[in-house]
């Protein structure tokens, strides 16, 4: 992979963690296809959350993780889809949920734990891996998956470089 298909963002708030999703709401299209990977508890759901915001999800709807229910549909400016993988344990089940007439076509899909299944959910899109970086930074590693995943992290570097996430310079990474 070349070094131009991956960015790395550190988190150093949850506010930055906010303010990168609603950067990277910003270069979704319906069709894609985002690929949330991180232990347990390190931020995918609420990183989901912001780019729901991000996408116009109101903030009265409460959006929580589908790890019992795997799919919730949430009312956004375009279909937007949030999937758990979590517990899902074959791929045949993959298919009752429906997610390839989504991915590619009408909807933005969010999925949590799809690493297992990347060869039945497609080649497209960004992969995002959300690391722990101490007790409370995080830092997000997105890579490009295909074409359509290369122009993401594009649009994504651009929105980062003309606005921070972090509200000020941030030596680390450069961002204003």
């Amino acid at each position: 992979m070349a070094a131009e298909d991956v960015l790395i963002v550190p988190l150093h708030s949850r506010g930055d963690t906010r303010r990168l999703g609603h950067r990277l709401s910003e270069c979704l299209q319906s069709g894609d296809l985002v690929l949330l990977e991180g232990e347990l508890g390190a931020g995918k759901t609420f990183l989901v959350r912001a780019i729901a915001r991000g996408l116009g999800v109101d903030a009265a709807v409460r959006i929580t993780s589908p790890t019992f229910d795997l799919v919730h549909e949430l009312p956004a400016r375009m279909p937007l889809v949030h999937v758990d993988l979590y517990r899902l344990d074959d791929a045949g089940s993959l298919r009752e949920l429906g997610l390839a007439d989504r991915i590619g076509a009408d909807a933005v899909v969010l999925v949590e734990w799809g690493e297992r299944f990347t060869h039945m959910l497609g080649e497209g899109g960004l992969r995002v891996m959300i690391e722990l970086a101490g007790e409370r930074e995080r830092r997000c590693v997105f890579a490009a998956r295909g074409p359509r995943g290369t122009e993401l992290l594009a649009c994504l570097s651009a929105r980062l470089a003309q606005r921070s996430i972090h509200g000020r310079r941030c030596e680390a990474c450069g961002l204003r």
